[in-house]
């Protein structure tokens, strides 16, 4: 199954428990609901044996991919004077990084370079602690578990190396999966008025899958990271 279908699949799931949150808990809880965008980047941590056996043939490191995140937060005032909320997120993540081959050049010196490209997609959900409910700045700590879909490719020239001679060939490797993570964070608040809001903060990912199809035998592959972003809410 391709990853867009699964992020599509993921998504809609996500979207329809941020649906049913809001009035269900209604009728536990008083508060309010709170929408947030957020942008900003990830870096991929990198630590397991794909990227270990990576960075000793090629150049670049996972921290390379490091790009773009975008996410959007459901968030629920569970009650305790605005002190704990239940939050329901989704991210999505793509980075890309040439890489050459070390020990190989082609027949006029050149370097051997293929693209690798990896996505990362999460669906979390968890508990906010804020310190200061109501204070003009308002900071707060947060901690969860997630679905992570992700999918790996590297396409571009590799090179095969033969008892009698080295061959430089093109092809596309591709594996993609989804694996159960969790989650820290750590941001602050500022409300402007009495809907709008800005924040900023920062969140660990930790996750990872074994990988399979076009790299089987490569280990697992490390998916978490640190994400640093900012964003405005919109309460209701």
């Amino acid at each position: 199954m391709k990853i867009e279908l699964r992020l599509i699949r993921a998504a809609a799931a996500a979207l329809a428990l941020c649906a049913l949150a809001a009035p269900a808990s209604a009728q536990y809880y008083g508060g309010d609901n709170t929408i947030r965008f957020r942008g900003g980047l990830f870096e991929p941590e990198g630590d397991s044996e794909y990227w270990d056996d990576t960075e000793a043939r090629f150049t670049g490191e996972a921290s390379d991919l490091e790009d773009a995140v975008i996410g959007f937060d459901y968030q629920r005032d569970l009650g305790g004077g605005g002190r704990l909320a239940l939050l329901v997120s989704a991210s999505g993540f793509e980075g890309q990084d040439d890489r050459e081959d070390l020990l190989f050049e082609d027949e006029l010196g050149f370097p051997i370079v293929h693209t690798a490209t990896l996505t990362v997609a999460a669906f979390t959900a968890g508990l906010n602690l804020n310190l200061i409910p109501h204070g003009p700045v308002q900071p707060y700590v947060g901690a969860g578990g997630g679905y992570y879909v992700w999918e790996l490719e590297e396409s571009g020239d590799f090179v095969f190396s033969g008892p009698v001679f080295d061959e430089i060939f093109t092809e596309r490797f591709v594996d993609e999966g989804a694996t159960l993570g969790y989650y820290f964070l750590a941001g602050v608040a500022v409300p402007i008025g009495e809907s709008w809001g800005l924040f900023a903060e920062g969140r660990w990912h930790r996750a990872e899958d074994e990988l399979s199809d076009d790299f089987e035998g490569f280990g697992d592959l490390d998916l978490s990271g640190r994400e640093i972003s900012a964003g405005f809410s919109w309460t209701f």
